[in-house]
């Protein structure tokens, strides 16, 4: 990732750009002057047009296994840990959520306050750590009861295995707090591994913390063989609780008795190919163009083949960048499901850390070789016989940084990404490659050597890393801004030095966001990160098709996007501005000129006078019969009066309108506020060619004209 740190805010930017006016330099179509009067004024010229359409690929996403973006967040399984693996897998950040999903458990349990305080205290052995019990998985009941990790396990390293030689409980076993989607579905399809020395019944149920008669559903199954059989369990929720309810998932037995457990797995039966129903009804409004996985640092010591054949059969790894586990149940196949679900182009990052060319290759194969070829039938065996066809591959992540798993010198990454460049196209040359871009030093070699073969590079611009949280909060998000407006000399220069050697060079801006951190700080989960993620879009637009592509981060869980809490997923507000972009009909840019009321970005950062308040980017559709204007006011206090005057272009009387605002920049949703911010549809009466609209702080807005 490349982290712009404050003070050093626009640190990337000064061999470019001096600290002067950037408003008031004419970028081709799009001119920006300071108006006289605290009003702002918009003339659009629809005839006067760019050469080139704009990508759709610059309103698409990144995912990456990290965090809960895909475990937990994606996708729908619920249960963590379901391979009852051991205690080296959850030393990270793991070992804290598990503290603080036991701590919400303890405190409705009714445990003394002295537990619920020890669930997050690292400097203690918590009440919930037993190393002969899996993590994330607690005992209950009592008696003489044994619990063990063995390693006689159906797949990894270890199963569950629970003794019950006497009782004094009604039942003992294994149970997992839990949250499950009651707001949207009833039915769960739980499936395990499990096998006993003599037969036995296990009995299943989920119940509310603390209130063990109050039974949601339950079940049993009996297990009576020595070896490892399947079994699955329907489970109906016939009960109402309120949403974001703490539950528990039991699994125990009533008599005396042996069982070992594996490969436990909690689905609602509404997922969509294993994936959340919500997060795929959501990501599918919005019309996602692509999809960029699975990473990220991740990628960089992922190997493609753990990731698919049976899901039940798939090895655990350790997740090295990210310091958690990787069950590897979710691999190209389930990408590429939910790539089709949700309608979007994919972007495969290839693992240039520390795997091959010949690696990268055979994945290329086994997306997009027959059934004749070695990886083609493997797909096909998988299930999968038709091709996926995937055009897009990125070849590496931030090989640039010390944190990344092979990182390297700019000299020896123009030569790996000829080496994994030749060895793709072998088996592809239809494909289209990506390489690890960043600044003008890094690209230099890659430019020098390997112009034959090079046609787009990457970037990664995350915003604000090191910010103080003592810092004034709107001095950072008009520095932010700022920096909205002056990244196009970046993006510029970037292009320029491709331009001397490469044909019809591209950038794809494969991460991006506000990388602040701080919650009293503009951050990606506010208003703040829609604005900004506005003024990169709009700059990226008037750069005629230089940028290609931008994977904003990211899907789930991770920098902004969807949040998935208690098992509710809700929007942040740049999800609204993705899909406002997205949804519009707009594609060919036209000639627009703006007067705006200007600020100085200065004091402690590095300066970028007169930047505009009022952004704004128009377009016609490829009918030439629809006109969309998108407003951005980055005033953070005032309504700017906005007149807006068309030339050559006769609308009806209706304006449709779209707006995104809220009470702040500082503005955001949450689990039990879901729609704070959100698109709120409009209309009005133009008469004639020219309206006035007043245009809220903090907000975008999109006017659509249509043609007479």
């Amino acid at each position: 990732m490349k982290v712009y740190t404050i003070p050093l805010l626009i640190v990337a930017l000064l061999a470019v750009v001096s600290p002067q006016s950037i408003a008031q330099q004419s970028q081709g179509l799009f001119t920006f002057e300071k108006s006289n009067n605290a009003g702002a004024k918009v003339d659009i010229y629809p005839k006067d047009k760019a050469k080139n359409p704009i990508s759709r690929y610059l309103y698409a996403k990144f995912a990456e296994h990290l965090v809960r973006d895909v475990y937990g967040g994606a996708w729908a399984q619920i249960l963590d840990n379901p391979g009852f693996e051991g205690w080296k897998y959850f030393t990270g950040r793991e070992y804290s959520w598990i503290g603080q999903r036991y701590g919400q458990y303890a405190k409705l349990a009714g445990m003394p306050d002295a537990k619920v305080k020890e669930s997050t205290n690292r400097n203690v052995t918590p009440w919930w750590f037993d190393r002969n019990i899996a993590p994330w998985w607690l005992a209950y009941g009592s008696g003489n009861v044994v619990y063990k990790l063995d390693t006689d396990s159906f797949n990894s390293e270890l199963a569950q295995k629970i003794t019950v030689n006497s009782l004094k409980s009604q039942q003992a076993g294994v149970f997992q707090a839990i949250y499950l989607p009651l707001h949207r579905e009833q039915n769960y399809t739980l499936s395990f591994y499990a096998r006993s020395i003599l037969p036995l019944k296990l009995n299943i149920a989920i119940n509310k913390v603390a209130e063990g008669k109050y039974v949601l559903a339950e079940g049993n199954v009996k297990v009576g063989t020595k070896d490892w059989k399947r079994y699955v369990l329907k489970l109906k929720i016939r009960k109402r609780v309120k949403n974001g309810t703490l539950l528990m998932l039991s699994i125990g037995l009533s008599k005396p008795g042996t069982v070992w457990l594996d490969q436990m797995a909690l689905f609602p039966d509404d997922n969509v190919k294993g994936f959340d129903a919500d997060v795929v009804r959501f990501t599918r409004k919005s019309r996602l163009s692509m999809l960029r996985f699975p990473g990220g640092n991740f990628v960089s010591g992922y190997h493609w083949k753990d990731g698919v054949g049976p899901r039940d059969k798939r090895p655990t790894r350790m997740n090295r960048p990210w310091d958690m586990i990787e069950s590897n149940q979710v691999g190209t196949d389930e990408w590429m499901a939910f790539c089709k679900a949700v309608g979007a182009e994919p972007l495969i990052v290839v693992n240039a850390g520390n795997g091959t060319p010949e690696e990268a290759a055979e994945w290329v194969q086994y997306c997009n070789g027959g059934v004749d070829t070695k990886y083609g039938a493997l797909r096909a065996k998988n299930g999968h016989p038709k091709p996926y066809n995937v055009v897009y591959w990125e070849l590496g992540n931030e090989l640039w940084g010390r944190w990344q798993i092979g990182f390297t010198t700019p000299e020896k990454y123009a030569e790996r990404y000829r080496k994994f460049y030749e060895a793709m196209t072998a088996v592809d040359p239809n494909i289209k490659t990506i390489a690890n871009g960043q600044s003008l030093k890094w690209n230099a070699p890659l430019v020098q050597k390997d112009a034959d073969i090079l046609r787009s590079v990457s970037l990664h611009t995350l915003v604000g890393g090191g910010t103080s949280k003592y810092s004034d909060p709107t001095d950072v998000f008009e520095s932010l801004m700022a920096f909205t407006f002056s990244y196009a000399d970046e993006l510029r220069a970037l292009g320029a030095q491709m331009a001397k050697r490469v044909k019809d060079p591209r950038i794809a801006i494969t991460e991006l966001q506000i990388f602040t951190n701080k919650p009293n700080l503009p951050n990606n989960q506010t208003l703040s990160e829609a604005l900004f993620y506005s003024g990169i879009l709009n700059t990226s637009i008037r750069l005629d098709g230089l940028v290609e592509i931008i994977t904003h981060s990211a899907l789930v869980n991770h920098a902004g996007g969807l949040v998935k809490a208690r098992e509710i997923v809700y929007p942040n507000p740049v999800y609204f501005a993705r899909t406002l972009y997205s949804l519009q009909s707009g594609t060919i840019p036209v000639r627009i000129n703006v007067d705006s009321p200007m600020y100085t970005s200065s004091g402690k950062y590095s300066p970028i006078t007169e930047v505009p308040y009022l952004d704004a980017i128009a377009m016609v559709n490829n009918d030439d019969n629809e006109l969309n204007l998108i407003l951005t006011n980055r005033n953070p206090r005032k309504t700017l009066s906005t007149r807006v005057v068309l030339h050559d272009f006769n609308p009806v009387k209706n304006v449709r309108i779209k707006t995104l605002t809220g009470k702040s920049y500082m503005a955001r949703n949450g689990w039990e506020n879901p729609t704070e911010v959100k698109l709120q549809d409009s209309s009005l009466q133009i008469k004639g060619k020219e309206l006035n609209y007043s245009v809220p702080a903090n907000s975008i807005v999109l006017l659509t004209f249509t043609r007479k």
